[in-house]
């Protein structure tokens, strides 16, 4: 029988294809091991199945043409994480989001959405964090849709919400700007539950040219690391 993977359009990042996050977490979930590397060969249609391809050593999905869309692999994986910001800066830096361009250009987005209201999207609101430069942060509260049966988040969604932080780390400092998410590579560490008030961070790594590189993570409440993440993120070419 052959295996296919659907993303449903609710999930989406920009118009027409998946949240990355997202699809990095159904990606590591065909896989089955963690840590895993994601990569985004081209943007997942929404509503259209994918046949997953599973060999040796990673798994893919491809379209109907068999033009690879996201292949996933268990790689090594170590991040030095920087100390997270308190839980009141977090919030600051979340209502800085909400009041700022930053909402309204990325409204519909899956994760950091503010037109998705509680239950449809995940609401991950990461701002500016005052004498932090590069550093972008948020208070998250996940909502009881995204429980499993334990009442802890899934993982797919903890996947999901260390996607647009990475970005955020890159833009707050200057304005809302378009990029794409090419690859992420990341562990799952421990357990989220929903109404847990969690810390998600996002720190500048690296930039070359229209290459970043940004991580992410995921705090518990208690302050342990439940989540992190190196993104490599492409920014679209300059119109001539």
């Amino acid at each position: 029988m052959t295996e296919t993977a659907l993303i449903e359009a609710r999930f989406r990042g920009p118009d027409g294809i998946g949240n990355g996050g997202y699809v990095a977490g159904v990606m590591a979930g065909l896989l089955g091991n963690q840590p895993v590397e994601t990569t985004l060969r081209r943007g997942w249609p929404l509503g259209v199945p994918l046949t997953v391809h599973r060999h040796p050593d990673h798994v893919a999905a491809l379209d109907t043409e068999g033009t690879v869309i996201a292949e996933a692999r268990e790689v090594p994986f170590d991040l030095e994480v920087p100390p997270a910001p308190t839980r009141a800066e977090a919030q600051a830096a979340t209502d800085w989001f909400l009041a700022s361009p930053f909402s309204h250009s990325t409204g519909l987005c899956f994760v950091c959405g503010s037109a998705q209201p509680e239950g449809v999207g995940l609401r991950v609101f990461t701002g500016a964090v005052p004498g932090r430069p590069g550093i972008a942060a948020a208070v998250w509260r996940p909502h009881a849709t995204y429980a499993d049966e334990s009442g802890h988040v899934r993982p797919v969604y903890l996947w999901s919400a260390l996607d647009c932080a990475g970005s955020f780390a890159f833009t707050v400092g200057t304005g809302p700007g378009r990029m794409l998410l090419g690859r992420m590579a990341g562990r799952l560490d421990g357990r989220v539950r929903v109404g847990e008030a969690c810390i998600v961070m996002g720190w500048q790594i690296a930039r070359d040219g229209r290459k970043l590189t940004a991580g992410t993570a995921i705090f518990g409440e208690d302050g342990g690391l439940c989540g992190v993440a190196r993104a490599l993120w492409v920014t679209p070419l300059q119109a001539t």
